[in-house]
């Protein structure tokens, strides 16, 4: 091989090993949310977020590093405890500083009186900035949040299949039969 074929592949290789090196990352900030989120802890949940950062459901979007945070506070106040656990993630490099990507999970969310139970999707994007992965815009969508005892007595079949407490009861955006909250990479 001569120099030029060995820069090629050694350029390559580099790119190769950055790329996976991102995805590793991104996958850490996705776990990192989750966990940060349910042990609330609020300034450093907050840093995952681009200072520009979004976080959205189709009822409220919160734009701002700080109004995330609140966001946050104000929604899980009701609750005493909480497990997020993302199970599966799908992550499409778009350049060197951006990503896009889906997540799939679950939630359980509690107090002295319930235990609320959601299956969720989550359409992530991700930006690189101070040289972390971060989220650029996260926006969540449900297959239902309903309380434990709710589910387990037939509540699904219902069309309105997101009744958490204190908010009015709401159908449900997934499945999207209708395509009105595309989901990525695609």
């Amino acid at each position: 091989m001569d120099s030029s074929t060995i820069a090629g592949v050694t350029d390559d290789l580099a790119q190769r090993v950055q790329r996976l090196e991102d995805r590793f990352a991104i996958q850490d900030l996705i776990v990192n949310y989750a966990t940060l989120l349910d042990d609330a802890q609020w300034d450093e949940l907050g840093e995952l977020f681009a200072t520009d950062g979004v976080f959205g459901s189709p009822h409220s979007t919160t734009a701002g590093r700080a109004a995330v945070v609140e966001n946050f506070k104000v929604k899980h106040a009701p609750f005493t405890w909480t497990w997020h656990d993302p199970h599966g993630i799908s992550i499409e490099l778009i350049d060197a500083d951006h990503a896009k990507g889906t997540v799939i999970g679950y939630a359980e969310l509690g107090n002295a009186e319930t235990t609320i139970v959601t299956s969720i999707r989550y359409l992530d994007d991700y930006r690189r900035e101070d040289g972390r992965w971060r989220f650029a815009r996260r926006t969540v969508l449900s297959v239902y949040g309903v309380a434990e005892d709710d589910r387990a007595a037939g509540g699904l079949r219902e069309s309105d299949r997101k009744r958490w407490p204190g908010r009015p009861s709401g159908a449900a955006e997934l499945p999207d039969f209708e395509r009105r909250f595309p989901g990525f990479p695609g």
